[in-house]
């Protein structure tokens, strides 16, 4: 019979570790797992508030470029102050946003630097598709916001009814409405990701998926929704369809790495 190592010799042993499924560095006690999470957020803070130094530096820079959509059809477009502390609010969003999205390399990496070593090695190789696919559909609907939705959105708006209307913006209420269209826009096109997870965790498959396409089209009108802060159709449907588009990109990330569904059994004669 083969002597089978005893624990302390399987810890030593980076055979036994790949073998036992376990791939990290030395076991932690509790108190050294909190420290090691405290000076994680400690990074995670100090690199938000150099975002939101930086942002609040340059703040009128990125105003101009979140007014770039309204005079991309109207170049005399101009925002307006109601209060005192418009200015104040409106620069404080840019800075609180632009800095998390400024310190999202940084918190990213914190947070996967924490939990590696908990992963098994089939799970560390999923990781790095896992985020560069939450980055590529985030920043895809980051961009689609921003250079297709919101002109075409802000065109209608500022239109919509009789030429007597005047419009005028606050400053507060415009920064509100761009930064809450660009993100949760962006959020919304991660659904390949959420169906790609679902199908990973063997909750759906693609061929459930794929006879559910009559009811994804009420889902993603929903989304679109959620997702933007305007009750007219026209953004909801600017949002709708491409939404519809990437849930059948979910559909071929579940047909490729979610398990294969059962044969559907033929009724007996």
């Amino acid at each position: 019979m083969t002597a089978q190592p005893s624990p302390e010799e399987a810890q030593d042993d980076p055979v036994a570790q790949q073998a036992g499924g376990y791939a990290g560095g030395p076991e932690l006690t509790l108190m050294e797992h909190l420290k090691e999470l405290r000076n994680r957020v400690i990074i995670m803070a100090v690199a938000v508030v150099i975002g939101i130094v930086v942002c609040f530096i340059f703040w009128e820079n990125i105003m101009s470029w979140l007014m770039a959509p309204a005079r991309s059809h109207n170049p005399e477009f101009t925002l307006s102050a109601f209060s005192p502390m418009d200015r104040v609010a409106a620069m404080f969003r840019i800075g609180f946003m632009g800095g998390i999205l400024l310190a999202s390399p940084v918190i990213v990496y914190q947070i996967v630097a924490f939990i590696v070593p908990g992963l098994t090695p089939s799970e560390r190789r999923m990781l790095l598709p896992a985020l560069f696919g939450v980055a590529f559909f985030l920043l895809l609907g980051m961009s689609f916001a921003y250079w297709i939705l919101l002109p075409v959105a802000l065109e209608f708006l500022l239109n919509l009814g009789s030429g007597d209307i005047q419009n005028v913006i606050g400053i507060r209420q415009y920064v509100d409405f761009t930064t809450r269209v660009v993100f949760f826009v962006g959020l919304a096109f991660e659904l390949p990701m959420v169906i790609a997870l679902l199908a990973k965790l063997n909750m759906v498959n693609w061929r459930q998926l794929l006879g559910f396409w009559r009811y994804a089209i009420v889902l993603v009108f929903v989304i679109g929704a959620i997702a933007t802060p305007t009750p007219d159709p026209l953004t909801q449907a600017m949002v709708a369809g491409p939404l519809f588009t990437l849930y059948f990109v979910g559909i071929l990330f579940a047909y490729l790495i979610g398990p294969t569904p059962p044969p559907k059994l033929a009724p007996p004669a």
